[in-house]
């Protein structure tokens, strides 16, 4: 009952986030009203217009076509029709030319089987089988009026669950890619400046393994955003609201910097496996000495105020982002000198103090090197108004004005 009430609870609050602010439970409950109503107007043609007298396959193909960007929507119809029509197409050559008996039903069950698991009908292949035993099973295969009216009914379907997405609520995932890449952008600084802080202080190998562990997860997410950032595009494509108020947004800016930071970010946890290994009296491994890390810290910070600017590309921001760069390049370079010109008293010291700085060398590295292919989301927003050469946006422009 206790773990009934937690989800009862949990939809309730989605379902208030829905209602009252934009995100993802948004987008989820309007995609559920879009494939409702596609379903009920798809059915109703298929009893007024069409006349069905089982109208189920409308419906269907409307309820299933329904997607969250119009290039989903469009794939999903093209790939549910091609499944119907290539799945009766095989029961009707079969039925007439053998007739339906068990060992025609195996064969042509096999042959629509491997034709379903063809990609370019992508999750829609089922339907070639499942037609394939409907027409032979209830119509024999040769009912022409049952094959046209089912394949009739699916373009129609087909064609109002595209029109109800493309028209009602237009599926335009803009505001959770560019959160997420802003997020991203940011844990990736925090965890910068949380290391550096504590390489001043005192740090332990608890704290190590925390920093290890909150790069590990941060990594993890960037393929979740890149995904994102896909379906924000996609959702761009053939979709009437773009052309009333088209957004200016730079996909493959975003794509470059979650790229570099998850590249970074592997360096990042590299430093903190180091560390932690550093401070793991079992592991036997020489700590790092206090004004090695002391300095090494200015390092990290450095390359934290890097991180802050990187895929800003105003001027302010190009100078922040350069003396960030600048300022850890430089404490590595020295510490790097101080190491290689300083003996010793155990050897085993250099791959430590090595495998500290070239991990913070390469960070670098990725940084500089897509810091003018990268782009992260403004506070106002990449978004802009369409230019005056918009059509739509002019033709709105000129009823506004028209209108008392």
């Amino acid at each position: 009952m206790s773990q009934w009430q937690d989800d009862t609870r949990q939809r309730l609050r989605a379902l208030r986030r829905a209602l009252h602010q934009p995100g993802p439970e948004r987008d989820a409950l309007l995609l559920l009203v879009k494939a409702a109503i596609a379903t009920v107007l798809a059915w109703q043609f298929a009893v007024r217009v069409l006349d069905s007298p089982v109208p189920f396959y409308a419906p269907m193909a409307a309820l299933l076509v329904v997607d969250r960007t119009m290039v989903r929507s469009l794939s999903a119809s093209a790939q549910r029709i091609a499944a119907v029509v290539l799945g009766l197409s095989v029961a009707w050559v079969v039925a007439t030319v053998f007739g339906v008996y068990w060992w025609t039903m195996f064969g042509v069950i096999l042959v629509s089987l491997v034709i379903g698991r063809w990609s370019r009908l992508g999750d829609h292949g089922i339907q070639v089988p499942a037609m394939v035993l409907l027409s032979l099973i209830t119509a024999k295969g040769t009912n022409e009026e049952f094959t046209y009216l089912t394949i009739v009914e699916t373009i129609a379907g087909g064609v109002i669950g595209v029109a109800t997405n493309a028209i009602v609520f237009a599926p335009l995932h803009l505001t959770k890619p560019r959160q997420r890449v802003s997020a991203l952008a940011r844990q990736v600084r925090e965890l910068l400046d949380e290391m550096a802080e504590g390489l001043r202080g005192d740090w332990d190998a608890k704290a190590a393994n925390r920093w290890y562990r909150r790069g590990s997860e941060i990594a993890e997410k960037a393929p979740f955003v890149i995904e994102d950032i896909r379906t924000g595009r996609e959702s761009t494509r053939f979709n009437l609201r773009g052309n009333i108020r088209p957004a200016d947004i730079d996909w493959e800016g975003y794509e470059h910097t979650v790229k570099t930071l998850r590249r970074m970010l592997w360096q990042a946890t590299g430093i903190a496996r180091t560390l932690v290994d550093a401070a793991d009296e079992r592991r036997h491994q020489p700590t790092p000495s206090e004004s090695f890390l002391s300095e090494y810290a200015d390092a990290l910070g450095g390359l934290a105020r890097a991180v802050s600017q990187f895929g800003k590309h105003d001027d302010e921001a190009a100078a922040k982002f350069d003396d960030g760069i600048r300022t850890a390049y430089d404490v590595l370079t020295r510490l790097r000198e101080e190491v290689r010109t300083t003996p010793l008293e155990d050897p085993d010291e250099w791959p430590v103090y090595g495998s500290l700085i070239s991990d913070s060398l390469r960070a670098l590295a990725e940084l500089e090197a897509a810091r003018e292919s990268a782009v992260v989301p403004t506070d106002t927003g990449s978004l802009r108004l369409p230019p005056a050469s918009s059509p739509v946006w002019s033709r709105l422009r000129r009823q506004g004005r028209r209108s008392p």
